[in-house]
């Protein structure tokens, strides 16, 4: 049996402990996690173009949250035939900095008065949406939580697709999204 190598032993610790910082710090890009494919097959027959990811994601730190935003719009043949999704993703530095549901929601209700968050089924512990547009232009918001760390916002808004179509729309992306976080 050969003798214990410190030195061998120092230098996996080492290599090992330069790559998880690495790993911790994998990109958070919001159109990896939502797919045109899904996109359109939640809101058939539109089509929608590539996806767009915001220009300055905000990288994550041992304090602030990492955010990524990506669109996908739904052009028509006059402006109000247009439909827009979003998902705006937020990956918190640890356990205890993340955004809690009961927190989410409390700001969702002071960003729209008139609106009251509805709990949503099947997308985990916390998922709700909100209509925090108007009559003539609803926009809706399907908030998923993913552990204590993850806080998922799909929005969609279109001045021809009412609420109701728009939260079925955004409960089969969020489905989908979900098992593809990073």
């Amino acid at each position: 049996m050969r003798p214990f190598n410190r030195g061998f032993a120092t230098a996996v610790f080492l290599f090992v402990a330069c790559l998880l910082p690495a790993a911790a710090q994998q990109p958070w890009d919001a159109c990896q996690m939502l797919r045109q494919a899904d996109v359109e097959a939640a809101f058939a027959p539109r089509k929608f173009d590539k996806g767009s990811l915001a220009k300055d994601p905000v990288k994550r730190t041992p304090k602030m949250a990492a955010v990524s935003t990506c669109t996908y719009v739904s052009a028509g043949p006059k402006p109000s035939d247009v439909f827009t999704v979003v998902l705006t993703a937020r990956r918190a530095p640890s356990d205890t900095s993340g955004v809690t549901p009961a927190v989410a929601k409390d700001g969702a209700k002071k960003l729209n008065v008139k609106a009251s968050p509805m709990d949503v089924s099947g997308l985990g512990a916390g998922a709700y949406w909100i209509d925090l547009g108007s009559k003539a232009f609803p926009i809706v918001e399907l908030n998923v939580f993913s552990g204590p760390r993850v806080w998922l916002v799909f929005s969609g808004g279109g001045m021809k697709v009412s609420p109701d179509v728009a939260v079925e729309g955004l409960k089969k992306i969020a489905t989908a999204t979900l098992p593809r976080l990073p």
